[in-house]
């Protein structure tokens, strides 16, 4: 659609008398009468009566309306959709609600529009709902903030009021189309500032909470031992077998070397009273040293010296004798 300067009524332009030929006949020259772009029609006005030509065909001049008409307008007949802004007032000075309607317009009697002189119907439209009262302190009550609250009150308002008092512009059949509350700008902004750091503040408490899962679950690894730390290091492709297999055989030495010179430290004959299976203790120690088992193992239901109260042995019994707490010296 063209740009026109309004709607319905283009433009209006006033037209001279027609030139006459020999005193009697009258013809208005066709170019005297502006343009007519698509979906345009020509409404004439004379002694007070109006004339459309909406027949679509090119005027001649010398048509009884076109030589008597003292000016002429330009209509525009297709429907066409308005997006009217209304403010109300709120409770905050300064940040009124913004009401957007829509409605759409269609030209059913061209004369009639010429007739009442109808240029700017977006601005009849506004004015209409400006003259709403209730419409304009619907609003005042509530600060900027609850546009969400008050959206449905404004919606049901217009609606209303223009069912019940709609706006009758001569010649035209106006339609709601949509009604919507907006909230000024800078709330838009605002609100939008505070959602954004809700969601950061949601996100990094997210990612913190998946950490400490994360880090718990290592820390339960680490405690594990060196065993458990290294396949956690090899499950992870930072760590290659090769040296996996040579931290877990250091670290299994350093604890049979940490073993050892605890032996070495406690009393001499402490092993024989401590409540401690030595056979088992040598056997590990000696595995984690050879890679294999030292002894050979004694079966399951064999019984084995428990420890004890001491046991004197005769001379011909041969071997060593079990030794007590009771052989002990104080």
């Amino acid at each position: 659609m063209p740009a026109h300067s309004g709607y319905p009524i283009v433009e209006e332009r006033a037209l001279r008398p027609p030139r006459r030929r020999l005193g009697i006949f009258a013809r208005r020259d066709p170019d005297e009468l502006p343009a007519t772009p698509v979906g345009t029609v020509l409404v004439f006005a004379l002694n007070g009566e109006y004339k459309a030509y909406t027949e679509g065909r090119h005027l001649r001049g010398s048509e009884e309306a076109v030589v008597k008409a003292g000016s002429v307008s330009v209509v525009y007949m297709r429907s066409r959709q308005f997006t009217l802004t209304v403010e109300i007032p709120s409770r905050d000075m300064g940040y009124p609600f913004q009401v957007r309607v829509t409605f759409t317009c269609r030209v059913t009697d061209p004369e009639a529009v010429v007739a009442a002189g109808v240029e700017d119907a977006a601005g009849i439209l506004a004015n209409h709902l400006r003259n709403d009262a209730h419409l304009m302190r619907l609003g005042a009550t509530r600060p900027v903030e609850e546009v969400h609250r008050l959206s449905g009150e404004v919606v049901n308002r217009v609606r209303a009021y223009l069912e019940f008092c709609p706006c009758r512009i001569d010649g035209l059949e106006v339609t709601l189309v949509n009604v919507a509350l907006l909230p000024p700008h800078d709330i838009l902004v605002h609100g939008q500032r505070l959602k954004q750091l809700t969601w950061d503040r949601e996100s990094k408490e997210l990612r913190w909470a998946i950490e400490n899962r994360d880090v718990a679950r290592i820390e339960e690894i680490f405690k594990r031992g060196a065993e458990a730390a290294t396949a956690f290091g090899v499950s992870r492709e930072q760590v290659l077998m090769t040296d996996a297999v040579g931290i877990v055989r250091e670290s299994r030495d350093q604890r049979m070397k940490a073993l050892s010179e605890l032996i070495d430290h406690m009393p001499e004959g402490a092993l024989d009273f401590l409540p401690v299976d030595t056979y088992t203790l040598i056997k590990k120690a000696l595995t984690s040293v050879v890679g294999d088992t030292p002894f050979v193992e004694i079966p399951q239901d064999a019984e084995r010296p428990a420890l004890g109260e001491g046991e004197a042995r005769g001379k011909d019994a041969g071997g060593p004798r079990r030794v007590g707490l009771e052989d002990l010296d104080e």
